[in-house]
């Protein structure tokens, strides 16, 4: 390799450290130093409204880049937090096997929804009732850099009520996580994969385990009788101009 392959690797990002001349290592923020929390965590909503989840993914750490870059070696991640197995389907035994990673080939970053809260319904997961979880687009693209200090806010999805108004009552959800999904090839040249979690809003499933970290409640609130009164009240007001606009 030539001084200005060299130094031209270097440069490719100024997040990015060229460490060593031989096998080129890349100085990132650790993962450690990535956080990931719900913006608007709490709020009342009606019994029919669509509730949208804003999150906010932070880097903080001073001086350094979290990278996440498929034409890079190791996809610009420190190879210390690599995972050294992955699992491929074996249909020969209709199950997945476990074999350990030869070299990486891809790396996907994306978001991912953790199965817990009372939004959905038990063991479904994203499914309803009283709501079903809708995922708003990836907003990570690959490359994605998140520089020294910075953070990114995205739309990471919305519940939508599964079949007419919901209940009132209070309704949590616990876990969002960052998902990235690493690609590569066994000794036998098997393509295997398996994910990695950089980030996540908290790793409990209740409110006691969450409540260091946060997480999303919205409270379902039923409009009182008064509220009802003025609805028609103004519905009918309506209805009148609407016939007296006819009879002009």
């Amino acid at each position: 390799m030539s001084i200005i392959q060299i130094m031209s690797r270097c440069l490719r990002s100024a997040a990015l450290v060229c460490m060593t001349l031989a096998g080129t290592a890349w100085a990132q923020a650790p993962q450690s130093s990535l956080s990931l929390i719900f913006l608007d965590p709490t709020g009342v909503v009606g019994p029919s409204d669509a509730i949208p989840i804003y999150l906010r993914l932070s880097n903080n750490d001073p001086s350094l880049a979290f990278v996440v870059d498929g034409s890079l070696p190791d996809g610009g991640l420190d190879p210390a937090l690599l995972p050294t197995t992955g699992t491929y389907w074996d249909p020969a035994t209709a199950a997945y096997v476990s074999s350990d990673f030869a070299s990486y080939t891809w790396f996907n970053l994306s978001v991912g929804f953790g199965c817990s809260g009372s939004f959905t319904a038990a063991g479904l997961c994203t499914n309803g009732p009283p709501y079903t979880f809708s995922f708003a687009a990836n907003p990570f693209s690959n490359p994605f850099t998140l520089a020294a200090g910075d953070h990114i806010d995205y739309l990471f999805g919305s519940f939508v009520p599964t079949s007419g108004p919901v209940a009132a009552g209070s309704y949590e959800f616990y876990r969002s996580v960052i998902w990235l999904d690493v690609y590569g090839v066994d000794a036998n040249g098997t393509a295997i994969s398996t994910v990695l979690f950089p980030a996540q809003t908290c790793t409990g499933d209740s409110a006691a385990a969450c409540a260091s970290s946060g997480f999303f409640t919205r409270v379902v609130a039923v409009p009182e009788p008064e509220t009802y009164a003025l609805m028609v009240l103004g519905l009918a007001m309506l209805g009148w101009q609407l016939r007296r606009r006819e009879q002009s």
